[in-house]
């Protein structure tokens, strides 16, 4: 069974996430636990501590959980399955990260609306929640059919990290994948490439996966965003640091598919 956890709030995005979590269970055995964290301006905060303090953190707490219970109410049309949000107050980031290492998660989903800005993707990823990121996780720009899965390699993607991950996170969904080496400069012979695929074949087999397609595709990132944009899932790593504006990050900024990352 997946554990996964997934941020809601009374937004476009938490509902986005959540459908697409409810067809990854349709796949695999899945565990849904949604968090709500409600950070107070600072005109909120009381004046006081003791009872009063007490009082309004709960009064907070009863109006997060009514905002939040509409929206698992409005989906569970769509996934039955889905029970009730714990909800905190607080810092966002630190409330979700110490769900996460508290609750042994195998897979955190963020629903996020889609925005082509490098400098957007690259702060999220620095931030500290996801630079301490227990697990893997999935950011979910657009609601995409699961119906298929893209394995991307490139010169920077430690390749048997890759298949690791995804092989102990899909342990026994039935997801048909591809497997692409993507190139994003002129065409070369390709033979470093094409040895990259054969590994990665082989090591997915020895996990009881085979990918349908497995080849070496060349282009810009723009150009391979739209070429791959209709796969439900793309699965790769880049890295704990990121290096600035490089062309695997370009192609993750421009796709619409959802991403899964480690």
């Amino acid at each position: 069974m997946i554990k996964v956890l997934v941020p809601v709030a009374a937004d476009l995005a938490s509902s986005i996430a959540l459908r697409y979590t409810c067809r990854l269970a349709e796949l695999v055995e899945v565990e849904i636990q949604t968090i709500n964290v409600r950070k107070p301006s600072s005109e909120e905060y009381p004046v006081g501590t003791g009872w009063v303090r007490h009082t309004w953190e709960k009064t907070m707490l009863q109006k997060a959980e009514h905002d939040v219970s509409q929206l698992i109410r409005a989906e569970r049309a769509h996934c039955p399955t889905l029970g009730e949000p714990k909800i905190r107050l607080g810092d966002r980031d630190d409330e979700i990260l110490k769900e996460l290492q508290s609750g042994s998660y195998n897979l955190f989903l963020e629903g996020t609306i889609p925005t082509f800005s490098s400098s957007y993707f690259t702060k999220r990823l620095q931030s500290h929640l996801y630079e301490n990121m227990p697990c893997p996780f999935i950011m979910v720009k657009n609601l995409m059919p699961l119906n298929r899965a893209l394995l991307v390699l490139s010169d920077s993607v430690d390749l048997s990290r890759l298949i690791r991950i995804f092989t102990d996170t899909f342990k026994k969904a039935f997801l048909p994948i591809d497997l692409f080496y993507l190139k994003f400069q002129e065409k070369e012979n390709g033979e470093k490439e094409k040895e990259s695929l054969k590994t990665a074949m082989d090591l997915l087999e020895t996990q009881g996966w085979v990918a349908e397609k497995s080849e070496v595709i060349y282009g810009q990132p723009q150009e391979l965003a739209e070429r791959l944009e209709d796969y439900g899932l793309l699965v790769t790593d880049l890295g704990r640091s990121l290096e600035k504006r490089s062309p695997l990050q370009e192609f993750l900024v421009a796709t619409l598919a959802p991403i899964l990352l480690f």
